[in-house]
């Protein structure tokens, strides 16, 4: 598609040039006309010279303008191009803590779910204590101890 542009393109070329070629080369434009520049007059030169120069002119100022906007975009595409590499940085940063993240809360969740098992065993503990003190009739406090005894304290 692009080689049926270009061909397009260079044969438009080709038939403009063909006609101005042909059009300014007649008799009527290789009369001479002098140039008026603010207000300095400057020799004759033909009509035929006039056209040619505003042609170069008007080529000179299109490749400028083109090539202004050729580096314009590149640039733009440049800095563009270090930003989506700046942020897939951070896209790859986020997903790696999101990944840490779903790891440690299902860590937490199999944590969570192995104290509440270590609470149901020590609240059915804690009953069969209660229910083993209930059966005896009074609760008895533990208060002898080896000093009541006379025995002295002793550091091994």
């Amino acid at each position: 598609m692009k080689l049926v542009k270009w061909i397009l393109v260079i044969a438009a070329t080709v038939i403009a040039t063909c006609i101005l070629v042909f059009t300014f080369t007649q008799e009527p434009f290789k009369a001479t006309a002098p140039i008026w520049i603010l207000g300095y007059n400057r020799p004759q030169y033909p009509i035929l010279m006039y056209v040619g120069a505003t042609f170069v002119i008007g080529l000179l100022l299109g490749f400028l303008a083109a090539a202004y906007y050729y580096i314009v975009g590149q640039a733009g595409i440049h800095s563009k191009k270090k930003e989506i590499k700046r942020l897939e940085g951070v896209v790859s940063d986020t997903i790696a803590e999101l990944d840490r993240m779903r790891d440690s809360a299902t860590q937490a969740k199999k944590e969570v779910t192995r104290l509440e098992g270590v609470i149901v065993e020590m609240t059915a503990e804690l009953e069969s204590l209660r229910g083993a003190e209930g059966n005896t009739g009074a609760k008895k406090k533990n208060t002898a101890s080896m000093k009541a005894v006379g025995e002295k304290d002793r550091l091994l």
